[in-house]
């Protein structure tokens, strides 16, 4: 899912990914695990699992269709360093990335160590 963002950093927000896990007492009051179970009852697509990792392939190829510089917030809903997520899926977000250097990317991980 690519939208527009009110985030007064960022352009649009990609979620090739979503859900996760707490790992630190940051995670506690988590605005992604809210909206994802909010999502979740909506009946939005990529939210079935609630907050639970799910892949969404369909996805990764969003910002290769946007030829505006845009900036974007990779996995606004997840973090892309999850142990859950798979590295061939890392490497093909990073590819997108990579095929798009028209784009700025933002990335944020609780999980530096990854």
């Amino acid at each position: 899912m690519v939208a527009s963002s009110k985030i007064e950093w960022t352009d649009h927000t990609w979620n090739p990914v979503t859900g996760c896990t707490k790992v630190s007492p940051g995670c506690k009051h988590c605005y992604a695990e809210t909206l994802a179970k909010r999502l979740q009852r909506m009946g939005v697509r990529g939210y079935e699992n609630g907050f639970g990792v799910t892949l969404l392939p369909e996805r990764l190829d969003a910002p290769r269709k946007r030829r505006k510089p845009t900036i974007w917030f990779v996995n606004s809903m997840s973090d892309v360093f999850h142990p859950k997520i798979p590295f061939a899926f890392v490497d093909k977000i990073f590819a997108t990335i990579t095929a798009t250097p028209q784009h700025r990317y933002q990335i944020l991980t609780k999980r530096p160590e990854s």
